[in-house]
């Protein structure tokens, strides 16, 4: 099964599929390789994270209006440690680390309840960047949210990930046939 296959949130599976054509040659593409304009359907539920690699930590440099809903601040300009104070920033912490630290592609299938608020059924991908092929700089994250789902009992956490060498000898043709790719 390609990993493609595992993403059942047709806008994330639609974002892995352009990301996988802006590799520019190399994996992860860039993060110039990713045009807004191109994306402008999934803006409010798309993140770019910054990756300090000394510090271990992580800065937000755009996050849409369904992100900052889910944990209720602003996170623009914001260092995720400082910006989240909840358990979400755990939660977080390890799924930024399997990206940008392993180097993995990471597809997460969740209901989430926070005090005080219903369910929150959501589905999200996080895709590495790397400006020199190596170091990943950068994470472009998004996030759906089940808006029908209000109520209810939790389900199982569902989760997929794919390396970026596992990609690059596995991946890069998979969908020339059929899908169409995004442009």
């Amino acid at each position: 099964m390609r990993f493609a296959e595992h993403i059942d949130e047709s806008d994330l599976r639609w974002l892995y599929l352009y990301w996988l054509k802006r590799k520019a040659g190399r994996f992860p593409p860039p993060r110039d390789r990713i045009d807004p304009v191109d994306l402008r359907h999934l803006l409010p539920s798309i993140f770019i994270i910054e990756v300090d690699h000394e510090q271990e930590r992580f800065r937000y440099r755009l996050a849409g209006s369904d992100v900052e809903s889910l944990v209720l601040t602003k996170l623009h300009g914001r260092w995720l440690d400082e910006a989240v104070i909840s358990p979400l920033r755990e939660f977080f912490d390890e799924s930024f680390c399997i990206c940008a630290f392993q180097r993995k592609v990471h597809f997460r299938r969740n209901t989430l309840h926070l005090a005080g608020r219903p369910y929150i059924r959501y589905a999200r991908i996080l895709l590495p960047l790397s400006n020199d092929g190596e170091k990943i700089d950068h994470l472009l994250g998004c996030i759906k949210i089940d808006q029908r789902f209000a109520r209810g009992n939790p389900t199982a956490v569902s989760e997929s990930e794919i390396t970026i060498a596992d990609i690059a000898t596995f991946e890069l043709d998979a969908y020339s046939d059929g899908e169409p790719a995004p442009e």
